[in-house]
């Protein structure tokens, strides 16, 4: 019970009250008229009236233009779309992942893009005793090693360059490439490779391969990275990562629906070329 009192303290109220509605709106077909609703939801006509058309605005909620009733609105399936998505790779995913750490020995992650981050969605981690481990829901900055180059490798170059100058390349060790240019060149690798690597890029002694996850619209939607100790992946087993993640990545991608892989959406004619 004292737990639920330090929630309520921290909720902010107006948005509180635009999720009460929201749940209110979830019953009934026709809708619901802004008394009703006031009534409902302990909140004075003008207040349930200015969030009802603050949502409109955003297209969570619509506006009967005959019964003058609220309803919940279609731009709540992109929401749901979303969320739908990356449950259905984490399920797809999975098996692959326990076998890419049966082939490799090292932990592998599941990964999405989020903005400027790469999200962990899911996990199989190494039996050695010595690894690499990360918590689920962890944000990784997006220029990280090998992750981030997977996304990037797909990303338009306008909205690369757009990220670039929001967020600047940042040095976490010694090996890491800070350079735009050079950066934009290593993504032209990744894109011929079908894979990217990091060989201390993000942290000391460690080495990396990650791979594209691509649906059936050909988007690339994740991705999966194998993550290993520099001592015990040495010049041969760093080299045989990538092909191996490839080959993972591949098998969820045909789960997805994917004809085609990699699918690098978005890239200009000399980039492509480059590639």
């Amino acid at each position: 019970m004292e737990h639920d009192t330090e929630i309520r303290s921290a909720l902010v109220p107006a948005v509180d009250r635009a999720v009460t509605l929201l749940r209110l709106l979830q019953d009934g077909g026709g809708g619901h008229g802004v008394s009703e609703l006031s009534r409902k939801a302990g909140l004075h006509k003008s207040t349930v009236h200015d969030i009802l058309h603050t949502l409109c605005h955003h297209r969570l909620v619509e506006q009967d233009p005959v019964t003058k009733r609220f309803r919940l609105a279609a731009g709540l399936l992109e929401f749901s779309a979303h969320v739908r998505e990356r449950l259905d790779l984490r399920r797809v995913a999975r098996p692959h992942l326990a076998d890419l750490v049966r082939a490799t020995g090292e932990t592998v992650f599941l990964g999405t893009f989020d903005g400027d981050h790469v999200i962990i969605m899911d996990k199989e981690e190494s039996a050695h005793d010595m690894k690499i481990t990360s918590p689920v829901g962890r944000r990784i900055p997006y220029c990280a090693g090998a992750f981030g180059k997977v996304f990037l490798a797909a990303m338009p170059p306008v909205d690369r360059d757009r990220l670039f100058t929001r967020r600047p390349l940042r040095g976490f060790t010694a090996r890491s490439v800070t350079d735009a240019g050079a950066y934009v060149v290593d993504l032209a690798r990744v894109r011929r490779d079908g894979f990217a690597l990091d060989d201390e890029e993000y942290l000391d002694g460690v080495r990396a391969a990650a791979a594209p996850i691509v649906d059936g619209s050909g988007h690339v939607v994740g991705a999966l990275s194998v993550v290993g100790l520099k001592a015990r992946l040495k010049t041969t087993a760093f080299r045989a990562l990538g092909p191996q993640v490839a080959a993972a990545s591949r098998g969820v991608s045909e789960r997805l629906g994917a004809s085609r892989y990699p699918a690098w959406n978005g890239l200009s004619t000399a980039e492509g070329a480059a590639a």
